[in-house]
């Protein structure tokens, strides 16, 4: 007599699917993924390769190549590029040889060369790209897309131990191998600017589909906008106050290590009490799970109630604590909804960049469609053959201009499920307030009402 009284509420959630669908809410999505991909290029510019080619799981890169992948690396160099390598000269860098064989390849295309020597020299890019190490956002973004793609299948092949290994692997091991492959600063700095870009992409996001669940107000673009940056310091620190609270408590016990066990005679002290230690790493694991478990609750927390950072942290873990189950079953609602909407979004975007470039192609005898190629699926690499065609500079512009819409696709795709992740938190938020608190779904905080009530304020009309 325990179970859920949620049943005829979770389809409420599938809603979701059509509603991140909405032209305004994908260009705020795609305007947010882009600027996370501009800083986590910008971050991998300018600080060195530091990840295992093998990606996050690997750890860190010793930053030095073994013989064999040297050997590859100079064999490449002396077979497919005009540089003069001799056996005194230092083995240059993977990301090196890989600017060496890319004009290379750009050479031979535009010189008219045989696909066959297209494909050698492509073959050998690959063959590099796989011993090159990574940057530290690089190679998130490679993790996250294989979690995603083994969610898609498990969800396919109806598979759960695949889809929870993808959550677990994208929520857990994702930052926990970032923090043991070296990559602390970029977690402490790309993770403050991941919060702020989020906070405020996702606080616009959340207000549209709290609006219109609400009042089925659709918020314009500039509306959602200007609440989420008038109000962006306590979407950020919704964000940002678990992980200072877990900060600290790591501290704590970084001190306990630092000067309680390495004192003569207060290692004595610390041994005896070590329970209290044990204690504090208990609280820490709590408030990681906790964040784990109610961290898409906190955007949403905010934008409906327009509470602070704490009191949205607090709100969350209480709903989620009070109604586990509930939160499971809405969780797995919008798991299903994720899974659906990205199978339909994944065709119909696949087909459509293939049925262009297929056409286009078709009557094109040089190498400007060449970008285009052919999709496997979304956020696979691109596919392509060459025309064999030659080739002037305004085909190289083309061929550049066209990769630029191809990398605006992906965006947009990765906009989506973004879009749809916050809409779906959100109308979660609702039916869990609603399941805890017994507040209707359709009271939200409106201007004119006290912050963080939803009482009304001084003056404002009934």
């Amino acid at each position: 007599m325990n179970a859920p009284d949620c049943s005829w509420k979770f389809p409420k959630i599938l809603k979701s699917v059509g509603t991140s669908l909405q032209p305004g809410r994908l260009v705020i999505a795609l305007l947010t993924v882009t600027l996370l991909m501009l800083g986590g290029g910008i971050w991998d510019g300018l600080v060195p390769a530091g990840v295992s080619p093998q990606g996050l799981e690997a750890g860190a890169w010793s930053g030095e190549h073994g013989l064999e992948d040297e050997g590859l690396l100079r064999r490449s160099v002396r077979r497919w590029s005009q540089v003069d390598l001799s056996n005194d000269e230092a083995t240059p860098s993977a990301s090196r040889v890989l600017e060496l064989l890319q004009a290379s390849r750009a050479t031979a295309i535009s010189d008219g060369d045989s696909n066959e020597r297209v494909r050698a020299i492509t073959r050998t890019i690959d063959q590099v790209e796989a011993i090159r190490p990574r940057g530290a956002f690089e190679a998130t973004v490679e993790s996250l897309g294989g979690n995603l793609n083994q969610f898609v299948d498990g969800m396919e092949h109806l598979a759960p131990s695949r889809i929870i290994d993808a959550v677990v692997g994208t929520v857990y091991h994702l930052p926990a191998s970032l923090w043991h492959a070296g990559q602390c600063w970029f977690l402490l700095i790309y993770g403050t600017f991941f919060c702020f870009v989020v906070g405020i992409g996702g606080g616009a996001l959340s207000r549209m589909e709290a609006c219109q669940c609400a009042a089925n107000e659709r918020l314009t673009m500039r509306e959602a906008m200007n609440h989420s940056i008038e109000y962006w310091p306590r979407f950020l620190m919704a964000l940002i106050v678990p992980m200072l609270l877990a900060a600290v408590i790591y501290g704590v016990l970084l001190l306990i290590g630092f000067a309680g066990m390495n004192i003569p005679g207060l290692n004595i002290v610390t041994g005896l009490l070590y329970g209290l230690a044990l204690l504090v790493g208990f609280m820490l694991v709590l408030l990681l799970l906790g964040y784990s478990a109610c961290s898409t609750l906190l955007v949403p927390a905010v934008a409906v109630e327009n509470c602070e950072g704490a009191d949205a942290m607090q709100r969350a873990w209480a709903y989620v604590l009070n109604k586990p189950l509930h939160m499971l079953v809405y969780l797995i609602t919008a798991l299903v909804g994720l899974a659906l909407g990205f199978f339909v979004v994944n065709i119909l975007t696949i087909m459509t960049v293939n049925l262009t470039s297929s056409a286009i192609g078709a009557a094109t005898f040089n190498d400007s469609i060449l970008e285009a190629g052919r999709m496997g699926s979304v956020f696979a690499p691109v596919e392509y053959e060459s025309a064999g065609g030659s080739s002037m500079w305004t085909t190289t512009w083309t061929a550049g201009l066209i990769s630029v819409w191809m990398m605006l696709v992906q965006y947009l795709v990765a906009g989506w499920i973004f879009s749809y992740v916050m809409a779906a938190s959100t109308r979660i938020y609702l039916l869990m307030r609603h399941a805890c608190d017994g507040q209707d779904e359709h009271l939200i905080w409106w201007p004119g009402m006290v912050q963080g009530t939803l009482s009304d304020g001084p003056g404002r009309d009934d």
